[in-house]
């Protein structure tokens, strides 16, 4: 505790010298951001060398609002210019941006963005500024949502592989792609109740921030692409001026604006003293496939999705153990539940939920919802106080799957002969050799009926919805976030600030208190009272269901097929 005080006074000291030496320095009229690809809603904290090497240094949107909020309080800055590149991230992250840039306009600075042209996803959060600018020949291009679905079943029948799966309802519709020829009925239908969600948002968007009735809006969506000066007249556009022109054009009587690029800003602006060493807000994240085991990160991802390859693991046994630090931790008033996750594993799903119930029950918990939050996303983020959410978001999928690969024909093409022997009454139920028999299917939908049942009781309990209407807005139907909300699955729509505001809130805490990261556990520790009562405490449901249930629910959650 001495020696955190210590380096706490050190860091303010240097921190309020180097503002003293950078009083004198005057800002720019506006500052340049670059923003393009994708940035994690927290900010990435890399757990060893070689995730430090590979993943780099990719700056958060929590970071972002951080340098916005500095230029906030900058009185001699006019305000912000977005340089809007090619975005790669999911609606929902589009926007937590958008918001924060409504945020940063409260304190009377301008936001302006300027791109080469835009698409859907820049244009979307164009919308969040006071003035849309584009370059000299540059299109608005064509705006809307597609969903497009690639089916493997007639690919793995010629291969000699079938996919047999149990599922709650048709509309549990994981896997379909692997073992339909084509969208099934309920799939077609969540996946354009979807669309038609993201489309009136993005709407309600345009017609909002650039003061357009919603015929206009519709009209201008269908007749892009458009060229900039047509945009222009379509009231999409506030100016068409190329990049090298910002100074002259935003300047005032004649004299050019100064504008600078963050990096070189962010070494002459004042810094605020961070708070003393206390109390903290704990963030616990549940990102990736829901596991058995221990939490993982990969050090590097390709450029491209391989679905359940290099991808974040959230493990039960991690899981538990972090939750039991914060327990420990009189320090920790609250817990940020961030959950970016389409759900795995049923029984490590019921193990981080009841982890989550016993924190819940002696401090507050707030789920912040990001891109995803669906099945097992969902089941660890029914015990929070509160679950925030933005209006793109998707979650739900409460419902059940189970599935096992057939590979039989396939070995017989290879000239590959495969014998089994056994000792006892060994159940084949999960043999690759053959299909589930009718009996294996009738015990396959019991399982999963029960735990079907187990899900619904969660959200019922924690929710205070009736089990009936859980039913009825279950069954694997997926939900945006702003359905959800209207659904009562949902409490608040918005992104961190609204989920921090609302956990300063409930632990009477002030709007500074700092974020701490748990990290991941090191090594296993053995069990203490407290700990074991949790592990106690989240696998006594799972006992009642059966001894041989747990091989058969692991890979009961999977990914929802639903995106932009």
């Amino acid at each position: 505790m001495l020696i955190s005080y210590l380096l706490y006074f050190i860091q303010a000291f240097f921190i309020m010298l180097g503002n003293i030496l950078k009083k004198g320095i005057r800002p720019p009229d506006y500052v340049v951001f670059t923003i393009e690809g994708s940035y994690p809603d927290l900010r990435e904290i890399p757990e060893s060398f070689l995730q430090k090497k590979l993943r780099g240094r990719v700056k958060s949107l929590q970071e972002l609002e951080y340098d916005f909020q500095l230029i906030a309080k900058k009185p001699r800055v006019k305000g912000i210019i977005l340089h809007v590149g090619n975005l790669s991230m999911p609606l929902s992250k589009i926007q937590s941006l958008a918001q924060m840039l409504q945020d940063f306009q409260t304190s009377g600075k301008e936001v302006i963005t300027w791109a080469t042209g835009y698409d859907t996803y820049s244009y979307y959060l164009a919308t969040a500024a006071n003035r849309i600018l584009i370059q000299e020949g540059g299109v608005i291009g064509t705006l809307g949502f597609a969903h497009r679905q690639v089916h493997m079943k007639n690919a793995l029948d010629w291969c000699g592989i079938e996919l047999d799966v149990v599922r709650i309802s048709p509309y549990k519709s994981a896997l379909e792609q692997l073992t339909h020829s084509e969208m099934s009925e309920e799939a077609r239908e969540m996946i354009n109740w979807i669309m038609d969600s993201h489309y009136q948002q993005f709407s309600r968007a345009i017609s909002r921030e650039r003061n357009l009735e919603k015929e206009n809006v519709t009209d201008f969506i269908e007749k892009t692409p458009l060229h900039g000066e047509k945009a222009l007249e379509a009231g999409a556009l506030d100016s068409v001026v190329n990049f090298e022109n910002l100074p002259s054009f935003l300047g005032n009587g004649g004299k050019p604006a100064r504008l600078a690029s963050w990096d070189e800003c962010s070494k002459i602006f004042t810094r605020p003293i961070p708070p003393p060493p206390g109390k903290y807000i704990a963030v616990l994240r549940v990102q990736g496939n829901i596991v058995d085991g221990k939490s993982q990160r990969p050090p590097g991802r390709p450029p491209f999705s391989i679905p359940f390859i290099f991808n974040d693991q959230t493990g039960n046994l991690s899981f538990v153990q972090q939750a039991h630090r914060i327990l420990k931790d009189k320090k920790a008033k609250g817990v940020l539940l961030y959950i970016d996750s389409g759900g795995g594993s049923a029984a490590s799903s019921e193990a981080i939920n009841s982890s989550l119930q016993k924190i819940a029950s002696q401090k507050p918990v707030v789920a912040m919802m990001s891109s995803v939050a669906g099945s097992g996303g969902y089941y660890v983020a029914a015990p929070a106080s509160y679950i925030v959410a933005q209006p793109a978001t998707i979650t739900g999928s409460i419902g059940v799957i189970t599935a096992k690969v057939v590979n039989s024909r396939l070995l017989e093409r290879l000239l590959l002969n495969r014998e089994t022997i056994q000792r006892g009454k060994k159940d084949l139920f999960d043999s690759p050799e053959a299909p589930f028999t009718e009996e294996e299917r009738k015990k396959a939908w019991e399982f999963i009926s029960q735990i079907y049942a187990l899900f619904i009781k969660r959200v019922a309990d924690n929710r205070k919805i009736n089990p009936e209407d859980v039913h009825h807005m279950g069954e694997g139907r997926v939900w945006t976030g702003e359905q959800a909300y209207e659904r009562g699955l949902v409490d608040e729509l918005g992104g961190l600030k609204t989920a921090l505001n609302k956990l300063c809130s409930l632990a009477n805490l002030p709007a500074n208190t700092p974020l701490v990261e748990i990290p991941l556990p090191k090594r296993e520790t053995a069990p203490s009272d407290a700990s074991m009562a949790l592990i106690n405490y989240a696998f006594h449901n799972m006992a009642q269901l059966g001894d041989n249930q747990a091989l058969l629910i692991d890979p009961l959650f999977f990914f929802t097929n639903t995106s932009a």
